[in-house]
């Protein structure tokens, strides 16, 4: 088959459409942004407008059922746009959360909650991390105890997750990761989608270094029993699919946060001045940016193929194992990559650069956090040792 690295018109109609959207409407309102915190109610009614929360979401409830290469270019330039990381990311978390939902959920919790992350921009984030466990998520202790009337007693506590602030504010839940069977460690896993509105919920917010994020807290938190996603006991399999579809994405948020600080980087080199001439005709500087736009482009399509290797496992052409290798070899190499390229450019600036007169430190500690999201390097490793060696020594 014939390489082909071009997108269709289509995409590139999308992109300009997306690009023109922040342009006019998210990037002038960027301060704003940086205020709140968080996204904010124009910003979320111009997103929700523009289908954006609906992307993966199937036709038949709203949705434009995108491929996930054209969902990638979405999130490329969201990021982009939003130099404040706080808009972008609960479009394209909840996006890619919601399509779990899609794939997996019952007719009746579909037809309850899909609508409505279309048309009203629901955020509907997956919950996996607890405090005593994150890359080793089948140690989860949050319980879901049938209580004989139909209905799921939820207890535990998730932390470190994102979007708390924009599901409470604009609506939609939480999809929560559970032991049902804790006996049977991950086999007893168990996934559920529970409304922000629930009772026994308590959430804590934690200022981070880029983003915000949080903890929730279940007390006997009731659920009905068609709010459970997939089967009793396939939530490690849906748990981990989503990670890797959530990663993907993570990985375009580092990628497109190290083009934008570039693209910045390059009007200063020409407007500053260093010994008696523009900072940018200094040769140091300019095999620098060289070395960077090298590495974030081989690092945006490491993320492109994954995103394709995505479709085509959708289509039944390529192995999830195929999907997942290729999610955590972008990520491992933007992880790396991106952030020294950020990091370089906030060096250029000098000392202005780690104040809040450059929003470039505000991008830096974005990029690095998202290191983390997802699935750290390290983790990412384990991942891409274990398809070389084989299943037999990975160090799960």
């Amino acid at each position: 088959m014939p390489l082909d690295f071009a997108f269709t018109e289509e995409q590139e109609l999308f992109r300009r459409t997306i690009r023109d959207l922040m342009t006019k409407s998210v990037a002038p309102r960027s301060k704003e942004l940086m205020q709140a915190r968080a996204l904010t109610p124009e910003v979320h009614k111009t997103f929700a407008e523009a289908g954006l929360f609906g992307l993966l979401v199937p036709t038949e409830f709203g949705g434009t059922a995108s491929d996930y290469v054209t969902f990638i270019i979405a999130v490329e330039e969201l990021t982009k746009g939003d130099i404040s990381g706080f808009a972008g990311l609960p479009a394209w978390y909840g996006a890619a959360c919601a399509r779990l939902l899609a794939a997996y959920g019952n007719a009746e919790l579909k037809e309850e909650v899909l609508p409505k992350v279309v048309k009203e921009g629901w955020v509907t984030p997956l919950h996996s991390t607890e405090p005593s466990c994150g890359t080793d998520f089948t140690a989860i202790t949050t319980t879901a105890k049938k209580s004989g009337e139909g209905e799921y007693l939820i207890n535990g506590e998730k932390t470190c997750v994102s979007c708390v602030p924009e599901v409470v504010k604009f609506g939609g839940g939480y999809i929560t990761s559970t032991k049902t069977r804790p006996e049977l460690g991950s086999k007893g896993m168990s996934l559920f989608y529970i409304p922000s509105t629930s009772k026994g919920i308590t959430t804590t917010l934690f200022t981070g270094m880029g983003i915000d994020i949080s903890s929730v807290r279940y007390e006997n938190t009731t659920v009905p029993e068609h709010y459970m996603i997939g089967f009793e006991g396939t939530g490690y399999q849906m748990t981990y699919e989503s990670f890797v579809h959530a990663r993907v994405p993570t990985t375009m948020s580092i990628v497109a946060a190290a083009e934008g600080a570039i693209e910045k980087g390059i009007e200063y080199l020409k407007q500053r001045k260093a010994f008696g001439k523009e900072i940018g005709k200094h040769e140091g500087l300019q095999f620098e940016l060289a070395e960077n736009y090298a590495n974030v482009l081989a690092a945006k399509w490491l993320t492109y193929r994954a995103a394709w290797l995505i479709d085509q496992y959708h289509d039944g052409k390529a192995s999830f194992f195929d999907a997942m290798t290729a999610a955590s070899t972008a990520k491992l190499v933007a992880s790396e990559l991106c952030v020294n390229a950020v990091s370089d450019v906030l060096e250029w600036y000098g000392g202005l650069g780690t104040t809040t007169e450059y929003d470039i430190q505000h991008v830096f500690r974005i990029a690095r956090q998202a290191v983390i999201a997802e699935g750290t390097k390290n983790a990412q490793k384990v991942v891409i040792a274990m398809q070389l060696l084989g299943r037999g020594f990975s160090a799960w």
